[in-house]
C-alpha cells in the first residue's frame, strides 16, 4: 500500500523505474534479513536436546584435573558427572549448567555441583591429606566449534561453599608449629577444558 502512493506519487515526476528497482531491492533484502535471522538463531549442536558430550580439562567439573561426561535432559540443560584428580586424593562432582542461547558461537552458561570442592594436601603430614565435599555454583563460556559441529571449549569460574570440616581444619593446621608456608585457598577457581561432541 505504502509503496503503490509512492509509485502514484513518483509517476508524474518520471521515477517510476527507479520505484519499482527500490520496492524489488527493499523486498530482496528484507526476505534476506530474515532468512539470515532465521539462521543465526539455530540452536548449537553442543545445547540441543539428547546430545552427549565427553571432556577433559581442569577445574571441579572435571573432578579437578580429569574427565567430564554429560547429557542434554532439555535444550540448554546438561546433567553432568566429573572425576579426576584433585591434589589430595580423587576428585569428583555432579551437576547440572544451563547454557542460553546465543547467535554467535560462544555461549553464557551457568552451572550448579555437589561434590569434592577443597582439598588439604602438606608434605610429610600425610595424614592431614584429605578432600572436602560441598555444593559449588558457577558461571562461563562455552566457545563452539567452527570445524567440528557440538565440540565446545569450556572456561569459567567456579565458587565453592566449603564446609565447616574443611575451615576447622583448616584453621587448626595454621595453629601447628610443624607448618610454615601455609596458603589460603582461592575463594574462586578456574575451570578450562575442551568437550566432544558424542
Amino acid at each position: 500500500m505504502f509503496f503503490n502512493v509512492l509509485v502514484k506519487i513518483f509517476k508524474k515526476k518520471r521515477i517510476f523505474v527507479i520505484m519499482k528497482i527500490n520496492k524489488s531491492t527493499v523486498l530482496f533484502f528484507a526476505c534476506l534479513m530474515l532468512s539470515l535471522s532465521a539462521f543465526s538463531q539455530k540452536d548449537h549442536l553442543s545445547s540441543q536436546a539428547g546430545e552427549a558430550n565427553f571432556g577433559i580439562g581442569f577445574g571441579l567439573p572435571y573432578g579437578g584435573v580429569g574427565l567430564h561426561i554429560g547429557t542434554n535432559v532439555a535444550k540448554g540443560l546438561n546433567l553432568f558427572g566429573g572425576v579426576g584428580y584433585q591434589i589430595a586424593d580423587i576428585g569428583y562432582n555432579l551437576g547440572i549448567t544451563k547454557d542460553f542461547e546465543s547467535k554467535n558461537m560462544a555461549q553464557f552458561y551457568l552451572s550448579g555441583m555437589i561434590g569434592t570442592n577443597a582439598a588439604i594436601k602438606i608434605d610429610g603430614l600425610p595424614q592431614s591429606s584429605k578432600t572436602y565435599f560441598g555444593p559449588s555454583l558457577g558461571a562461563g563460556i562455552k566457545l563452539n566449534s567452527h570445524r567440528k559441529e557440538g565440540n565446545f571449549w569450556d572456561m569459567g569460574i567456579i565458587v565453592p561453599v566449603r564446609s565447616s570440616a574443611y575451615q576447622n581444619d583448616l584453621d587448626g593446621l595454621k595453629q601447628d608449629p610443624r607448618i610454615t608456608g601455609l596458603t589460603e585457598p582461592w575463594p574462586v577457581l578456574l575451570v578450562f577444558a575442551y568437550n566432544f561432541n558424542l
